[in-house]
């Protein structure tokens, strides 16, 4: 297993963990950034996993070619609790590739007591589809089934026709 020097935590940052991930990020593996012992079973350990992947976007080709969007990368992270006897044989420490992809799956239910839905960082507003709090899933998934997050649709904002020049493209 690749494996890599690194030292971070369980609340490690997305900047903290590319920084000390650096361009191992780039081959789109699954790593372990944090291996933490269970608080509730001595023979367990929580793994702290990432995956970087390309993102695209909704963007015009005018907005790719004159504002650079349409493509960027998004580190996603998922938590699994392993036992701890089996994470020792097979090598598995902060740096470690592990054989799957992280899949995300945007839900309208809280995956544990006290999550937090999505918020949208521009305006602070909690993301919704269908009037309901959107959620984020994150599950480890076979190599070449996951590497991305699986969206709900949103809410469509209400235009008012009430604006200058309306009338033209009506």
């Amino acid at each position: 297993m690749n494996t890599s020097v690194v030292s971070l935590s369980k609340n490690s940052t997305n900047a903290e963990i590319s920084a000390a991930l650096g361009e191992q990020l780039n081959d789109g593996s699954t790593r372990v950034f944090a291996v933490v012992p269970s608080v509730n079973n001595p023979s367990r350990v929580t793994l702290f996993m990432c995956q970087q992947v390309t993102t695209q976007t909704n963007a015009s080709d005018a907005q790719k070619f004159f504002l650079g969007w349409g493509q960027g990368t998004r580190l996603l992270r998922a938590i699994f609790s392993a036992d701890k006897a089996m994470v020792n044989q097979n090598g598995i420490k902060a740096g470690s590739v592990v054989p799957f992809d992280i899949l995300v799956e945007e839900k309208t239910e809280a995956a544990y007591a006290g999550q937090q839905p999505k918020i949208n960082p521009s305006t602070g507003e909690v993301i919704s589809s269908e009037g309901m709090a959107i959620y984020e899933h994150s599950s480890l998934v076979p190599v070449g089934e996951g590497g991305k997050v699986v969206t709900l649709p949103r809410e469509t904002a209400t235009v008012s026709s009430n604006f200058p020049g309306a009338n033209l493209i009506s």
